[in-house]
């Protein structure tokens, strides 16, 4: 009569458990961010709060208006070539960024705990 438990059976046994913790982990909630700091070519220009909703304005080369609005920040308007951060949406946790990139300006959420980042986690 043969093994009842392969070594091929525990090493699936904890993939399959690797995997599920991963997942859970991944799915955690994470910590609303609590500021707002606005860089101009690397240059801190202002922190603002996430918790009052405001507009903030960055000239340079281009203009970024920045609305900050129920917890979370994004960019209302552009007149930069290709408007990819206006695309980006509206971001609210601690970590994540919006760059205009030609307009060498961002905004950086700050506090809290920072998500995990699949490139340099």
């Amino acid at each position: 009569m043969g093994k009842l438990i392969k070594k091929s059976d525990i090493v699936f046994t904890v993939v399959i458990a690797a995997i599920i913790l991963l997942v859970w982990f991944l799915t955690l909630p994470r910590e609303a961010g609590r500021d707002v700091v606005f860089r101009m070519n690397g240059e801190i220009l202002a922190t603002l709060p996430l918790s009052e909703d405001t507009v903030y304005e960055v000239s340079g080369q281009y203009q970024n208006t920045f609305e900050i609005k129920d917890g979370a920040v994004r960019v209302a308007f552009t007149d930069c070539p290709n408007h990819q951060c206006e695309k980006t949406g509206a971001i609210s946790r601690a970590g994540q960024s919006i760059v205009c990139a030609p307009n060498g300006a961002s905004a950086t959420i700050t506090g809290g705990e920072a998500d995990i980042d699949g490139i340099t986690g």
